[in-house]
């Protein structure tokens, strides 16, 4: 899924609120309270309203749910006009309280959104990621993770650490779909496709990690945002041959589940493509994920070990030295998905690369031998020496480029004759 946040060009002018400026949890920052003073009577939010009240001087709590579902109608008819057995959101009260809502501060849906079970239905209701059965023990450690036991008001507070702390998305598809019904701005299509997660345990891992793990596209891109399928052993198998094939040489962040045989599911998300290597590697947004039967995350750099080759090194795939550690034939592993997080032309120039490695083995051996250049063992003689193929990309291009220059040349030969 791509979460990208809601054009609010066409919204009415609004000064820029800071989550970390509120106080209490039941409070309005500054800024939000210079929003709500400077918000009625403003001919933009009155044209927004006419919108959403189909020209009448009032909506009803009929229309709310029409719009947004009972649970998210129920919260925001609770927000304008003060409980949510209230039948109308009068013109003035939608005029005095919209501005907040598509502010840069989310803390407002954590406050308006409580308590902890039903923000939790609301926010995951709005980004189509919905529970399913078997979800029940994940959605029980989410809250206790959120709230650390608290309860009431300082719950309230926990969440909102927590939201800022370790998830900032997971309220951002609620003020999406506010701000699109209000407003007519489209939504971009989710996708939480996963052969082991839930849904609703995709979208939480998604709205984790940082927008490293989802560049920008063009909107008319179809699937936009959304990550490219590299393994899965449903369709490809466990197999550790399989995994360096399609994995390895992707060029970008990779997001890889485990379902493993000691009943754990955990996620790895790697800002660093995935390689043979002596040490460990991994970048300052590399993150482990355990979804089951405990929910823990842990960020760190240098974390990843890999090696299923280099004869002179440790075998196996590890995160830290106990998080995960996983032997050179996956003998551990029940199933296994990667995700490819840098869009088409990513898995492009992997394909591209591996075909022209093919060619090199093919065109340097002097004895046929099986397998490709992966396979290939003067390519493992040469990872055990230590050597990178971080060149080969280099060589590819320059081998491209010597063949246009030649086919250049030819064709203006031929037209000089």
């Amino acid at each position: 899924m791509c979460f990208t946040k809601l054009r609010t060009d066409r919204l009415p002018p609004k000064k820029m609120g800071n989550d970390h400026s509120k106080k209490k949890s039941g409070e309005f920052s500054e800024a939000e309270k210079s929003h709500v003073e400077s918000s009625s009577g403003n001919p933009q939010l009155d044209a927004y309203f006419s919108r959403i009240s189909d020209g009448k001087d009032a909506v009803s709590a009929e229309k709310l749910i029409s719009l947004f579902d009972t649970d998210l109608a129920e919260s925001l008819l609770k927000y304008f006009a003060g409980s949510k057995t209230e039948k109308f959101i009068t013109r003035e009260q939608f005029q005095t309280k919209f501005t907040p809502l598509y502010g840069t501060s989310m803390d407002i849906y954590v406050r308006i959104l409580q308590p902890v079970h039903h923000f939790i239905k609301v926010c995951s209701d709005s980004a189509g990621a919905s529970a399913i059965q078997g979800d029940e023990e994940f959605i029980s450690n989410l809250v206790k993770d959120m709230t650390n036991g608290k309860k009431g008001e300082e719950a309230t507070q926990e969440i909102i650490r927590w939201r800022r702390d370790n998830c900032e998305k997971f309220t951002l598809a609620a003020q999406n779909r506010v701000v699109s019904a209000v407003t007519g701005t489209k939504i971009p299509n989710p996708d939480y496709s996963s052969d082991i997660l839930t849904p609703l345990q995709m979208w939480y891992v998604q709205s984790c990690l940082p927008n490293f793990y989802f560049p920008a596209k063009p909107i008319e891109t179809p699937g936009a945002g959304h990550w490219t399928p590299l393994y899965t052993s449903l369709q490809h198998g466990i197999s550790t041959n399989r995994f360096e094939t399609l994995v390895f040489d992707y060029r970008g962040p990779t997001v890889t589940v485990f379902r493993l045989k000691d009943r754990r599911v955990v996620v790895l998300a790697s800002d660093h493509e995935w390689r043979h290597s002596g040490t460990r590697f991994g970048g300052p947004l590399t993150s482990f994920f355990e979804i089951h039967p405990t929910l823990k995350r842990i960020d760190e750099a240098n974390s990843i070990y890999c090696n299923l080759k280099l004869r002179t090194m440790a075998y196996g795939i590890s995160f830290k030295t106990t998080e995960l550690k996983i032997g050179k034939d996956f003998d551990e592993v029940l199933d296994i998905e990667v995700w490819g997080c840098a869009g088409q032309g990513t898995l492009a120039e992997q394909q591209k690369l591996k075909n022209w490695q093919k060619q090199q083995a093919e065109k340097h051996k002097k004895v046929p031998l099986p397998g490709n250049w992966d396979d290939n063992p003067d390519k493992t003689l040469l990872e055990m020496a230590g050597f990178q193929f971080s060149n080969e990309r280099a060589a590819m291009e320059m081998e491209a480029k010597k063949r246009e220059e030649e086919q250049s040349q030819s064709e203006k030969s031929q037209s000089e004759k």
